[in-house]
């Protein structure tokens, strides 16, 4: 009897051997980006994507999901005030653990979850403090210079902001993990992209959030996820991730052109996801059936089978042909053995 597909993700991610290999590929629901932040507020919204999900899922059948965060982006005390200095980052304080951002996502994602029934295993997607409050003034101001400003201005007002964001993305994901359903959080993560801003800085005034959050969460589930987020060709130093705790990574392995293999065994032969670019010039997206499954198999040959899970880099373009999604999982499973 084939090992029940919620079974293998837990396996896998503890790097067992498991008799198949699970692949799975994610993109938005919402294209609009302030609809993807402001959405909780609108019900109507909620109930869109919640039913945009669970429509996937019949459609397509994937091997496990990661839940995209549409409608829930952004902490509300990142949206609510106007930044026009580092000193106004102090306007960023706790919400209620009852606030309508927390409850109306616990609530949706149980709702996508029990449509699952217990058939498949989830991630969900949840940005780091630091991506936070770049995707706010990105989004809502159309500035990708602003974050850096006010690090250079006062790096450790940032910190205490991050401090707060991660308390309250505990509550939400300790909350998400216990009500939803969720097997854990898949954490995105990103560095700064300004090279005036060291490695040091980052460590002291980013870092420590992270792994404030990673590591309560753990606590509470230990199957959790770090995405090292190299969407549009970002890159980021790796091995500054070595350490944290979660039980699993993923990477941009095109744009850091670091291979499943290599990365599982940098990372300390954790479980590892990934293999496909996630652009429109990727295999994935524009190939022949046969050509994408031949990329799975070529995958599994060159990196190995246990503790892999098949995915992309990142979510893939939103006008993809989700019946791809299939064509991996029969190939990977195709070429057991």
């Amino acid at each position: 009897m084939a090992e029940n597909k919620h079974q293998v993700l837990l396996d896998t991610l503890d790097n067992k051997p498991t008799d198949r290999i699970l692949a799975s590929f994610w993109h938005h629901f919402l294209q609009d980006e302030r609809q993807q932040v402001l959405g909780y507020r609108d019900r109507n919204s909620i109930d869109k994507v919640i039913k945009l999900q669970q429509s996937f899922y019949d459609r397509y059948r994937p091997d496990f999901t990661k839940i995209m965060s549409d409608n829930f982006f952004l902490h509300p005390g990142v949206i609510d005030h106007t930044f026009e200095s580092a000193d106004d980052l102090k306007k960023i304080q706790h919400i209620d653990p009852k606030d309508p951002w927390i409850t109306r996502q616990v609530a949706a994602i149980k709702a996508i979850v029990d449509h699952y029934d217990g058939e498949i295993g989830s991630f969900y997607n949840i940005f780091s403090p630091w991506y936070q409050l770049r995707l706010r003034f990105e989004i809502f101001e159309h500035d990708t210079e602003k974050i850096y400003r006010f690090f250079k201005e006062d790096a450790q007002t940032l910190a205490n902001a991050f401090e707060i964001l991660a308390d309250d993305l505990i509550v939400l994901s300790t909350q998400l993990i216990k009500e939803s359903g969720i097997d854990g959080i898949y954490l995105c993560v990103q560095q700064p992209q300004d090279s005036l801003i060291s490695t040091k800085q980052w460590q002291q005034y980013v870092q420590p959030a992270e792994v404030k959050l990673l590591r309560a969460v753990q606590k509470v589930h230990d199957y959790n996820m770090i995405h090292i987020c190299g969407f549009e060709g970002k890159r980021n130093r790796l091995g500054d991730y070595k350490n944290y705790p979660v039980k699993a990574f993923h990477w941009a392995s095109y744009v850091e052109n670091v291979s499943l293999k290599d990365g599982k065994k940098f990372f300390g032969d954790r479980a590892v996801m990934g293999g496909f670019e996630n652009t429109e010039n990727g295999v994935f997206y524009k190939g022949t059936k046969e050509e994408v499954q031949s990329e799975a198999k070529r995958l599994l040959i060159d990196n190995g089978r246990q503790g892999i899970l098949l995915s992309a880099d990142c979510s893939i373009p939103f006008d993809t042909d989700d019946a791809r999604i299939a064509w991996v999982s029969e190939a990977a499973n195709r070429s057991a053995g």
